[in-house]
């Protein structure tokens, strides 16, 4: 979007003190801290995911015309909307007169700049979320890389950890191709299903990782389920990993692909872990890891 066009929406921002977010002054700028949607309790939806288990939903605002497709993609540090979608779902810039709130994190988000805004309402299916942070990003018609290579459905928006983490678990379930997210009561494993569960580590700059090891060395790896891929890497360029651990589970010669930056953690994608029903607690700092029932 031009310069302009951008600076003409921004000149309506809003004080996040006014939705209960706070913000911090840094050596590079005021940057937005603890922006944290509010989910309403005792709430538990069950989406079916397509063929390909790709977590793409169906994500609602407060009115009916107010509606587009959403990624679920717990890899992603925050949450997105393209810019037309953000202003079907009337979000509200973020910002005092002098200084409105860009996105200044690592992660790709394409060429376009990306603005802090929140969104008042938001549904996934029966499941209410009030006041959710986002960055919109100033493109029209695309999220770029936030799309994750997806062309059908187009997807205007992108659930990232930042919302998820409010959770008491999200699962995902291959083998009934079931997405499940609840604000209820924290997750019990089968104990007799249960193979491992791995502990949540929090990465600046980065969406859901967890202990775990390469080739027998700790190193936290990111869980990527909006990723069509097996594990991916920046250390070294291999096209195979000869193991990989996630808390006690052990994978052995998994397909790997080249991360684009050598420091980035690597990442563990959704060809691995459909092998397993998993189940993130963010309360808990815990990810359980089931096997399939016979």
């Amino acid at each position: 979007m031009p310069r302009m066009q951008q600076n003409t929406y921004l000149s309506h921002a809003k004080d996040p003190a006014q939705f209960g977010f706070r913000t911090t002054q840094t050596a590079n700028g005021t940057l937005l801290q603890d922006a944290n949607a509010r989910l309403h309790r005792g709430q538990t939806v069950q989406l079916q995911l397509s063929e390909k288990q790709i977590p793409v939903f169906t994500l609602r605002g407060r009115s009916q015309r107010m509606k587009t497709m959403a990624l679920l993609d717990t890899s992603s540090p925050t949450s997105w909307m393209e810019f037309s979608t953000s202003q079907k779902f009337a979000a509200t810039f973020l910002g005092t007169d002098s200084y409105k709130l860009p996105y200044n994190g690592k992660y790709n988000i394409g060429k376009a700049s990306a603005y802090a805004a929140v969104i008042s309402t938001l549904r996934i299916d029966s499941l209410r979320i009030e006041n959710t942070p986002v960055y919109v990003r100033m493109a029209l018609h695309s999220l770029g890389p936030l799309a994750r290579g997806i062309t059908s459905p187009d997807i205007g928006a992108v659930i990232g950890y930042d919302v998820l983490k409010e959770f008491e678990y999200i699962q995902f379930n291959s083998h009934d191709r079931t997405l499940e997210l609840s604000s209820t009561d924290a997750y019990t494993p089968n104990a007799e299903l249960l193979m491992s569960e791995a502990k949540i580590v929090t990465l600046k700059d980065h969406g859901l990782a967890v202990e775990g090891a390469l080739l027998g060395e700790p190193a936290p790896i990111v869980l990527d389920f909006a990723g069509d891929y097996h594990f991916s890497r920046g250390d070294v360029k291999v096209n195979v990993t000869k193991q990989i651990s996630l808390g006690d589970v052990v994978f052995r010669k998994v397909p790997t692909l080249l991360l684009p930056t050598y420091d980035a953690p690597p990442r563990a994608g959704r060809r691995l872990l459909e092998n397993y029903i998993i189940t993130i607690c963010p309360k808990k700092s815990v990810v359980y890891f089931e096997r399939f029932p016979e």
